[in-house]
């Protein structure tokens, strides 16, 4: 075989096994280089990556064996063309529901392996595999002419929207992300002062539209349509000018100095926004590696990604994700809470005409945070698939609640976060006289056997109604509003507080037009690149009262403390464990845990052990209830659910009862004895407690 040979058949094969199925994935999916703010440079440095360069490593290292001895470079070549083979194969299978891993890699190898006797035998296949070179060309063309890449990253000119001003207050804008309203009520419907403090504090001082509610439950359409005012309705948008030139930043840019952080910031216009400089900006290297973990997501069995940063949802947190697993100077910048004390920062008094906007990855997944403000590192299951469904879709109570849990743990680090906006606020003197909006893009559920992003008649409380508070310009008096309010109202609304008429079209509303209910019906949009699908959005009140009762029922209310119980259990937090146990093997054993991390506690560490998981050997068919204590005290409850077909567990631990150095954690089964409650110890699988 020719040289030229052997460098078509690697070239057309690694366009088609490497570059194609991320490409395929990429062309769906725009955002992943809008929310990067990557150029055209970058992205074509992406392309003649995996299409030029990969390959012509990949021949380089058979022709340098071929140098040294013509049959080792045959045999290298042979292993490069049947690893590619292999990789296609494992690709087809991972679509296929009902594949375990081992067979997944025992059908792609032995499909490798069998091609490759071909190939070395047989002329026909060596020709079919040469036939396929043009893919090297192929490929990248195809990927280069897509309409979304194309708009993602073409260059669109600055431009402002022509208005009159009547008011020019500082004006403070956050957006959160994945955030329930239903996380902060309480079985009144009201804020959990208890528990989240800051919120409630700032509705005593500003409008609470407790009725409010999304649009789109993906981050790519709910935050263009929070700042142009306008539903996502247009196929094969994405969240830039081109799409959206008509929003709060072109029309604010006329008199606004404006400092933006977050994401998506092809919507303001490059020459009047000022970015987070802490935050480096794109390059090839950045992209390039985001991009192989996309890829190893693509090729591997779903077990063997899940200690990748997660692909769902939102491509900036991927990026996030990489930099918290690396060692790279860039780790700490890119941390949620970093970013926020920066926005923080950034705020500055003698700025009147100044617009502050942040859209925070908080709470968003990954949960990494607890309400003291200390971060601890946990596995993240949002993109992770059972029988083709989503986790949550297909997991025991058990499983969702301790997600939950970490959530509302997440939402109390938030709420200490609205605390420091506005003592910040207050330090600066722009409290009383700036307009502050806080809401969030979109909810997400908790409930077992339904999808956490997707809209159902059962979850759509916990998706569609998401916090907006708007404090006016010298308001001093909360007031709670059940008006029918959306996120697409929010920029109407500005308008209205700055005397500005608006010379464009939108669908929302000010929500300070008169005290009625506003609209009649709402739409919610659920849709990808190119599908739309429109739903109204009905009255979703009865949904949100079960769904806030069932938290309650779970995790109770007033305290962060009583969020680390599950359930009736959770009465037993703050006890002392060795009061309450029985020696009474409990039948149950751990088979793995990681209570290891337990043993060298360094307090002013940067992360603190503070999740506790492990899988059981038992032989009960139903759930367990578990107990963990840490140093003699209860401090955690949970349940244990299925897991790979065992059993498995997952507490978080107050970081309040760490001590410095080791620390014992032991777990029990929750069980009656005589009528009373009695902690059974579990035993490890070497047969210590």
């Amino acid at each position: 075989m020719t040289h030229w040979r052997r460098a078509f058949d690697i070239g057309g094969l690694s366009a088609l096994v490497l570059a194609y199925p991320l490409f395929d994935v990429l062309s769906r999916s725009p955002e992943f280089f809008v929310a990067r703010n990557s150029t055209t440079a970058h992205v074509l440095s992406l392309v003649g990556i995996f299409c030029l360069v990969v390959p012509a490593m990949l021949f380089g290292v058979a022709q340098a064996m071929v140098r040294i001895r013509t049959g080792a470079g045959n045999l290298v070549h042979e292993a490069i063309v049947t690893t590619l083979v292999i990789g296609m194969v494992m690709t087809w299978l991972n679509r296929v529901d009902g594949f375990a891993v081992w067979p997944i890699v025992l059908l792609a190898a032995g499909a490798g392996l069998l091609f490759s006797v071909g190939y070395r035998r047989a002329l026909p296949v060596q020709l079919f595999v040469t036939a396929l070179s043009p893919a090297v060309v192929v490929v990248p063309v195809w990927f280069l002419l897509n309409g979304g890449v194309r708009d993602a990253l073409i260059p669109i000119a600055d431009t402002a929207v022509t208005v009159e001003f009547g008011e020019a207050p500082p004006i403070v804008f956050v957006v959160l992300d994945e955030f329930p309203l239903n996380s902060l009520l309480d079985e009144n419907h009201a804020i959990d002062a208890g528990r989240y403090p800051n919120f409630a504090a700032f509705a005593q001082r500003s409008y609470w539209f407790r009725n409010a509610t999304t649009v789109s439950s993906e981050t790519m359409w709910a935050v263009p349509a929070i700042v142009s005012g306008i539903y996502p309705f247009e196929r094969g948008s994405v969240p830039s000018r081109r799409y959206y030139p008509n929003n709060l930043f072109t029309v604010l840019s006329q008199q606004y100095e404006m400092t933006v952080f977050g994401r998506f910031l092809q919507l303001c216009p490059a020459s009047s926004c000022a970015h987070d400089r802490a935050v480096p900006g794109e390059s090839v290297g950045r992209l390039v590696a985001d991009s192989i973990v996309v890829l190893a997501h693509i090729l591997l069995p779903e077990p063997l990604t899940r200690s990748l940063p997660t692909i769902v949802g939102d491509w900036v947190g991927l990026a996030r994700a990489q930099a918290r697993r690396g060692a790279n100077g860039n780790a700490e910048s890119n941390r949620r809470d970093a970013e926020f004390e920066r926005f923080l920062t950034a705020i500055e008094k003698g700025k009147d005409a100044r617009l502050y906007f942040l859209h925070s990855l908080l709470p968003h997944m990954p949960f990494e945070y607890v309400p003291s403000g200390r971060r601890y590192r946990a596995p993240d299951y949002q993109g992770r698939e059972v029988e083709g469904k989503r986790l949550f879709e297909a997991s025991d109570p058990g499983f969702v609640n301790a997600q939950y849990q970490r959530h509302l743990l997440q939402v109390g680090f938030v709420d200490r976060l609205i605390g420091g906006l506005m003592e910040r606020l207050r330090e600066q003197e722009l409290f009383d006289d700036a307009l502050i909006i806080v809401t969030s893009d979109h909810g997400a559920s908790y409930l077992p056997g339904l999808p956490r992003r997707v809209l159902t008649e059962q979850n759509a409380s916990d998706i569609a109604l998401v916090p907006l508070f708007v404090k006016l310009p010298g308001q001093e008096i909360g007031v709670v509003s059940d008006r029918n309010a959306q996120t697409i109202d929010i920029l109407p609304t500005i308008a209205d507080v700055l005397s500005i008429k608006l010379p464009f079209v939108v669908d929302g509303q000010s929500l300070l037009e008169g005290p009625g209910p506003g609209r009649g019906s709402k739409s919610f949009v659920q849709r990808s690149l190119n599908r739309v699908a429109v739903e109204t959005l009905g009255d979703v009140s009865t949904r949100s009262s079960a769904s806030v009762r069932r938290k309650v029922a779970i995790f109770g209310t007033y305290s962060d403390s009583r969020l680390y119980g599950v359930g009736h259990s959770a009465r037993l937090l703050g006890m002392m464990a060795s009061a309450m146990a029985v020696t009474r093997p409990s039948g149950v054993s751990l088979a793995s845990n990681n209570f290891q991390s337990f043993d060298t506690v360094v307090r002013s560490g940067a992360e603190l052990p503070l999740y506790a998981t492990g899988v059981l050997d038992t032989q009960r068919d139903e759930p367990v209830q578990l107990a963990i204590a840490l140093n003699d005290v209860i401090v955690g409850t949970a349940e244990s659910y299925r897991q790979d077909g065992g059993w498995g567990f997952a507490a978080m631990l107050a970081d309040d009862g760490l001590r410095e150095g080791p620390n014992d954690v032991r777990l029990f089964t929750i069980d009656e004895v005589e009528g009373n409650t009695a902690l059974r110890p579990v035993a490890s699988s070497d047969g210590q407690k």
